[in-house]
């Protein structure tokens, strides 16, 4: 008995190793849980981020790791709980966007004629405003609210996945597995939810991150002209504006670290990306 634990301590051991090498070999995977569990674990382990504790604009200290703003809030609690919402913003706008844009592309493709032209011609529309100019407009006719602010950012993001998706699916709409299908009788619906659709999502899911990553900058440019989030909700960009004016005077702390939280989540969001593209070229070369 005494010798199986041993062997199964060993074991555990080893596999712990393994998956600890395995991390280290792709940081990108290692960073990105990182942000994720401090976005969902990290809001009940810190202060009440509306807390007003009294001393104003302190410096980062044992106390307060990253100071505390004009309102004598701590920064750091504000910046963990401002990561919850940012990413559960990106995660649920960039969600609609592949869920509205995906299949629109593919059946684009798959048909092809004037349905195929039209929606290519309403996606150029779109593309030709600027992103944060045409979320501009939308919000400052509707209105700032969460719900109107997730689903803005989703529509201006819905090009980008029909458009994508168009183009991977194109090559395959003559292809044998697809005529295949056409000819034991499916429709369309089921040619492309089974055959074509699974075949295409390797590249949505690598351009997923990404879109991730601009629906946070998106909701933090938003924010910071202030019509993304509101007062007293903390928001990454809504605090780098708040920031701004106490920099000249030396209180850096207050812009400086949610502008470094938006940075690290954006930079590891597209390297997450690049990573699975990479694993995509490994996986093609060994087949």
């Amino acid at each position: 008995m005494t010798s199986r634990a041993a062997t199964n301590a060993t074991t555990d051991r080893s596999r712990l190793g393994r998956v600890v090498r395995e991390a280290l070999r792709r940081p990108a995977y290692l960073s990105m849980a990182i942000i994720v569990l401090v976005a969902l674990i990290g809001p009940l382990l810190v202060r009440d981020p509306l807390e007003f504790l009294g001393d104003t604009l302190a410096g980062p200290s044992a106390e307060f790791w990253f100071g505390t703003d004009q309102f004598g809030r701590d920064i750091f609690a504000r910046v963990v709980h401002a990561a919850r919402l940012d990413l559960w913003v990106g995660l649920i706008a960039a969600a609609l966007a592949v869920t509205v844009g995906m299949p629109l592309g593919a059946l684009g493709a798959y048909r092809g004629g004037l349905f195929d032209t039209l929606l290519l011609r309403i996606s150029e529309s779109f593309q030709a405003f600027p992103t944060l100019l045409l979320a501009l407009g939308i919000v400052a006719a509707l209105g700032p609210s969460i719900p109107i602010l997730v689903v803005i950012i989703a529509l201006v993001n819905v090009p980008v996945y029909l458009r994508l998706t168009r183009s991977a699916v194109k090559p395959l709409v003559d292809s044998d597995f697809v005529l295949a299908a056409r000819c034991a009788g499916k429709s369309q619906g089921a040619i492309l939810r089974r055959h074509v659709l699974p075949n295409v999502s390797e590249i949505i899911f690598a351009q997923f991150s990404v879109n991730v990553a601009w629906a946070i900058q998106i909701l933090a440019a938003l924010s910071f002209v202030g019509l993304g989030v509101q007062k007293p909700t903390p928001e990454w960009g809504a605090m780098v504006r708040d920031g701004a004016d106490y920099t000249i005077y030396g209180q850096w702390w207050v812009s400086v670290f949610p502008g470094l939280a938006i940075l690290a989540t954006v930079l590891t969001l597209n390297y997450l990306s690049d990573e699975i593209r990479h694993g995509q070229r490994r996986s093609i070369g060994n087949r």
